[in-house]
């Protein structure tokens, strides 16, 4: 593939540098990041790894017009050095050229702690990942806010947790609990599957929550709501993170100075049942006087939508409202008042199921029947009709059995996603079993998945002369793109990877239709690249653990080649050596026992190689021929070159001389060393009647003398 030059002016690709993938807060972020990019005309490229590793690797590094460095600025001056402007998310400043936009942490933090303490809580303990910036600072406010209460901040246990998933925490915590039993009676966590660890943790020990120990959260993850029991958190707002982020990058492509250094974006309290207070309906929007006029299906609708929004954010200020098709739910009410035909349930079932894909907190969505079952009173309050009752009774049983089906199709659909995700790791397991792996389609698994675009690039063996290049193994597209399916053998210079067919084919309207390049390495090698578009259309607790996981075993089927290869090479290496030691031993074979004359009646017989059974039944053969035939005295067997003399060996040895001996000839073994003698020694080998001489030289002396 002919590379061309990106000009970072004229870019619409934003670069994300992000060393997490695998998590709920991330995968919304991504999706925030990436309407807001579609939204002023540019493009996402999310690269898993630090900006340190964008640079050594330097795979779209021409690519890019601008970066987001995500959890960390190790690298990021190098990245940014050839001046592509960057912006630093949920990390520490890096000086005055890179904006910062991170969620606001001391006072959400405040607000968790003042909320457990106004529920009688008073030994209070802090989880975090010691390693994480943000928790970090959740940790200092948390201190400050127990100070400040005049409660002992002795249970910030931020040095005590290296890892912040759901199975390390519920691992970690309960290691504390088994030490110090119940050490307190609430935990403030810094993200939500810490706290989800902690409350496994809590209850696999006999505890209740919350009862015994309260547990709070930070981010508001969809498995929050799930869990038993439902978690309280403060609602962080990923997606709000990742549209300020691109707001600020875009500013920075397009030259323009951004307002602020540091953008701090407030989050949200969540009150559920795991802090022992349900009164969530006192968070909710304050219910505003009824509109007694025309307008009042209008307010009905910025109603739903204030609540479905939520106070930390409303839809205000010429913003557009995040559920338009509210208008179909206060358009059925007006039509049942007035007695006209209101919306079948297909359409009211359309319109929550837009509600649901922006909030499936359940609580908020009963909030928002809840305000139309309000508004509905207070219209036939105002203007009761004949039969009005009747009709709005039976349209509000229609709204809730639409949002019903809303949330259970959302439901069925995490199934099948589920489903999928299952059939896809059978068939990544069968990817990494199977022989005839790199022979077939490496890419086919991803049939089993919702990824709309794949490819699989690799490095070039072969350097090109303006640096490393991609190679395209193999490509997948849900629909059959040609443009893509012809990149296969294509290769293209690192620093223009990915070509832009698989940018485009992501489906970039999509949310999720952006691109995520993960490195193939692991700490022995780097092979290459997997670039997967449109992830999670229905994905499964909006998270991209299922590519972590893939990219996993596609690193193992590829360690696996590389040792299956290596062992081949290996055995035939030793097959070549094999063959070779053979040809010797037939060498040796062939060359016999050769009898030389040496002295009159004396004969020399050296031996070489190793003497088996066969080969010492071919010496005493020769010995005896050569005795008879030159009617010697005596016989010299010289084993110089034999390397070792073991008990079968000696035993060889002895049959010939006893057989010599009864053709009235005496042998003497020649060439035995120090070293042989002492393995003679230590093997307790005794040759009877056979004379045994250092060296050939010493025993011709020893001849001549005796014929002297």
């Amino acid at each position: 593939m002919t590379s061309r030059p990106v000009d970072q002016r004229t870019s619409n690709v934003i670069g994300v540098a992000s060393v997490f993938l695998d998590n709920s807060f991330n995968a919304m972020a991504f999706a925030g990041m990436h309407r807001a990019a579609r939204a002023r005309g540019y493009q996402l490229l999310l690269s898993y790894g630090s900006p340190r590793s964008m640079v050594e690797r330097g795979v779209g590094l021409h690519r890019v017009a601008g970066w987001i460095a995500m959890y960390t600025v190790d690298g990021l001056e190098e990245l940014i050095s050839g001046g592509a402007p960057a912006v630093i998310f949920c990390a520490p400043a890096l000086g005055a050229r890179c904006p910062v936009v991170r969620a606001e942490n001391h006072d959400s933090t405040c607000r968790l702690v003042d909320h457990l303490v106004g529920l009688g809580r008073r030994r209070i303990a802090y989880i975090g990942k010691a390693t994480s910036d943000d928790f970090i600072e959740r940790g200092a406010a948390f201190d400050e806010a127990l100070r400040a209460r005049g409660l002992p901040a002795e249970l910030n246990l931020l040095s005590s947790f290296e890892e912040c998933s759901i199975v390390y925490s519920e691992r970690r915590f309960g290691e504390l609990l088994d030490r110090d039993g119940k050490f307190c009676d609430a935990v403030v966590a810094g993200n939500d599957e810490m706290a989800i660890g902690a409350i496994r943790a809590i209850q696999a020990r006999g505890h209740r929550v919350p009862e015994d120990i309260a547990v709070v959260g930070f981010d508001d993850i969809s498995a929050a709501q799930h869990c038993d029991p439902p978690l309280t958190t403060m609602r962080q707002g990923p997606e709000q993170l990742g549209r300020v982020a691109v707001e600020r990058i875009v500013e920075l492509i397009e030259g323009r100075a951004p307002e602020r250094l540091v953008t701090r974006v407030p989050a949200e309290l969540v009150v559920r049942r795991s802090c022992g207070s349900p009164a969530w309906e006192a968070l909710l929007p304050a219910e505003a006087p009824c509109g007694e006029g025309d307008d009042w299906q209008r307010d009905l609708i910025e109603r739903m939508n204030l609540v479905l929004e939520g106070p930390a954010h409303p839809s205000a200020g010429g913003r557009p409202l995040v559920w338009p098709e509210a208008e179909v739910v206060a358009r059925g009410l007006g039509a049942a008042l007035a007695g006209a035909a209101v919306p079948e349930v297909a359409e009211l079932e359309r319109a929550f199921g837009a509600a649901v894909a922006y909030s499936d907190r359940i609580e908020i969505l009963l909030a928002v029947v809840d305000r139309v079952e309000e508004t509905a009173a207070r219209r036939l309050a105002c203007a009761p009709g004949p039969d009005a009752a009747r009709r709005v009774r039976a349209f509000l049983d229609r709204v809730r059995l639409s949002q019903q089906r809303a949330l259970a199709a959302s439901e069925r659909r995490g199934v099948r996603s589920l489903e999928r995700l299952i059939r896809a790791n059978m068939a990544m397991t069968g990817l990494l079993a199977s022989r005839e792996v790199w022979t077939d389609e490496r890419l086919g698994w991803l049939r089993h998945t919702a990824v709309r675009v794949g490819c699989l690039a690799l490095w070039a063996n072969d350097r090109d002369q303006d640096g490393p290049e991609l190679v395209v193994d193999s490509v997948h597209t849900h629909t059959g793109d040609p443009g893509v399916a012809a990149l296969v053998g294509h290769r293209c210079r690192a620093g223009f990877f990915p070509p832009p067919e698989l940018i485009e084919a992501a489906w970039p309207d999509d949310p999720s239709g952006y691109l995520v390049m993960v490195p193939l390495m692991n700490g022995r090698r780097d092979w290459g690249a997997l670039v997967l578009g449109g992830l999670h259309v229905e994905s499964f607790a909006d998270n991209l653990q299922p590519l972590a996981m893939w990219v996993s075993l596609l690193v193992a089927a590829f360690e696996r080649h590389d040792m299956e290869a290596a062992l081949h090479a290996e055995r035939d290496m030793l097959a070549a050596a094999y063959e070779r030691e053979r040809a010797l031993s037939s060498t040796v074979r062939e060359l016999g026992c050769p009898v030389i004359p040496l002295l009159p009646g004396v004969l020399l017989i050296s031996l070489i190689g190793a003497i088996d059974a066969a080969r010492a039944q071919q010496i005493t053969e020769s010995v005896l021929s050569g005795v008879a035939r030159e009617g010697a005295r005596w016989v010299l067997l010289d084993v110089t070159g034999v390397p070792l003399v073991d008990a079968d060996t000696a035993a060889a040895l002895v049959q010939t001389a006893q057989a010599t001996r009864l053709l009235g000839a005496r042998v003497s073994l020649v060439g035995v060393g120090p070293t042989m003698a002492q393995r003679m020694v230590s093997l307790g080998i005794e040759l009877h009647g056979i004379s045994i001489f250092q060296s050939l030289a010493a025993a011709i002396s020893r001849l001549t003398r005796r014929a002297g």
